[in-house]
């Protein structure tokens, strides 16, 4: 597991920031409690928004 800070993004809105071990749990709990799903670790990490992806999208919208 990283130690780097993660974000996940929910289509509904809701976010977690943490490391890898504080946000799988977080989003699995998200998923059960508000979507009626369970996805699993590796479905969790494909959502992960890292830094450096936030950091590019970010400037790619403000060059547009």
């Amino acid at each position: 597991m990283t130690q780097e800070t993660l974000t996940v993004r929910c289509v509904c809105g809701w976010e977690t920031i943490g490391t890898e071990a504080e946000i799988v749990p977080a989003t699995v709990e998200h998923g059960q409690r508000l979507h009626n799903m369970v996805p699993t670790p590796a479905e969790v990490l494909a959502m992960v928004v890292r830094p450096a992806d936030a950091e590019s999208a970010s400037a790619t919208i403000n060059a547009s």
